[in-house]
């Protein structure tokens, strides 16, 4: 009789303990994160500003992927001359080189940086992000990274970096 008791607590206390588990997840996730709200390009745009320290959504065409890192994507909506710098992160360690001209759905918190030129050292941390296309140094990527070079031109979204959190290729 006191075996099958025992035997009774043990499987309740292991069931209530593995019920538990789940739920603390579940919470920490909804607390760490805000929900994302959809935005359109053209909306990001004409007001980045309103959308700094947001967790957003925006769809995009893909023109760059760095080759050199992988850490840095960039994407455009009806206007191919701006477009917004996305910053792998640590949710994903490089993107890969077979989103280059697709769509994408992109999910992540934007961020303003100082002057014209965003950098992943000035959006995540990352000196080794700042080689992207060509050399470590800032001066011979700018002259070597084409993409980079425009966006440093571009009226709107210049000093606007999204810390990418996740993507869908969008058909």
């Amino acid at each position: 009789m006191i075996r099958r008791i025992f035997s009774f607590v043990i499987i309740a206390a292991v069931l209530s303990s593995c019920g538990n588990a789940g739920k603390k997840d579940v919470s920490a996730k909804a607390e760490g994160s805000a929900p994302a709200v959809k935005v359109e390009f053209a909306s990001l745009v004409q007001s980045p500003d309103n959308y700094v320290g947001k967790n957003i959504i925006v769809e995009g065409k893909v023109i760059h992927v760095c080759m050199e890192t992988g850490k840095k994507l960039f994407i455009v909506g009806n206007n191919p001359d701006i477009s917004l710098y996305i910053a792998a992160g640590e949710n994903i360690s490089k993107f890969p080189m077979e989103l280059m001209g697709k769509n994408v759905v992109v999910e992540g918190v934007i961020t303003k940086v100082g002057g014209t030129e965003p950098t992943m050292t000035e959006a995540t941390g990352d000196m080794k992000g700042m080689a992207c296309c060509a050399d470590s140094s800032k001066t011979k990527m700018m002259a070597n990274c084409e993409t980079e070079k425009a966006r440093a031109n571009q009226a709107s979204l210049a000093n606007i970096v999204m810390e990418y959190k996740s993507h869908t290729v969008k058909n």
